[in-house]
């Protein structure tokens, strides 16, 4: 297994990595193929299945086909942990071989236990739509002077591609901006070859902006002022009162 990840990816895998959970769960995803089994228990009988430890999922395609599945839960956790919007997995389901993407994981809100997986089939020939997140790279000057604040109103965006153009992410460069008020928007960025916007209303949207920081209020502490109540004020009770007598008529 060691042999296949370093020659496939050209890198070092050092030991400590391969005993990391989250890690190990995405190795798993990209040298084995996740073994599905078609299901014939559905409806609410379905949910005794994941006593068996047993998930029940299902897999869409293009036509608006659909197919009843099921898969152990060990591989079902593994899947929900590593998924992301453009993590692809090969699939066996009977002898037929297919590749998937994730579209729909569902949980019980009150236990968060996993119920039930959807998954999405390529058709390699055909464009199909993905959530392609961004990821920040560099350091801004503004933030790094303390100058602003950034905040990241955009973490993704839709695109339709074929699969051999798919990436893992957009790379957003954030070390152009300098001061308060400057920003990227959708437009700024150069989408990678093959990739289409689903929607061009979206080029004006705000991915990454620099505001800048809260002023913290300076808390001026009360000053005792003569006449307010816990001062000695000439006259009150218990204070010395001279006065003046009034000679007879």
């Amino acid at each position: 297994m060691l042999k296949y990840i370093l020659e496939k990816f050209g890198c070092q895998i050092f030991p400590e990595l391969l005993s990391n959970p989250p890690f190990f769960d995405i190795l798993l995803s990209i040298m084995e193929k996740i073994v599905l089994t078609k299901r014939n228990i559905i409806g609410n009988k379905s949910k005794n299945l994941l006593k068996e430890n047993i998930t029940p999922a299902v897999i869409y395609n293009s036509k608006g086909e659909s197919t009843n599945i099921q898969l152990d839960s060990k591989t079902a956790g593994q899947i929900t942990r590593a998924a992301t919007s453009t993590t692809i997995y090969d699939i066996d389901m009977e002898g037929k071989s297919a590749k998937v993407v994730v579209k729909e994981i569902d949980f019980n809100p009150r236990t968060e236990e996993l119920r039930h997986i959807s998954f999405f089939e390529i058709d390699e020939s055909k464009p199909m739509v993905f959530t392609i997140p961004f990821h920040i790279i560099g350091i801004s000057p503004a933030v790094k002077n303390n100058l602003g604040v950034l905040i990241e109103a955009l973490d993704s965006i839709e695109v339709r591609c074929l699969l051999s153009d798919l990436k893992p992410f957009i790379e957003i460069d954030i070390s152009g901006l300098e001061h308060p008020g400057q920003s990227i928007a959708v437009e700024d960025i150069k989408l990678p070859d093959g990739m289409n916007l689903i929607n061009e209303d979206t080029k004006k949207s705000t991915i990454i902006t620099i505001t800048e920081p809260q002023k913290e209020e300076e808390v001026i502490a009360p000053v005792a002022v003569e006449g307010e109540e816990g001062a000695v004020v000439e006259g009150e009770e218990g204070a010395e009162v001279a006065t003046e007598e009034t000679p007879e008529a």
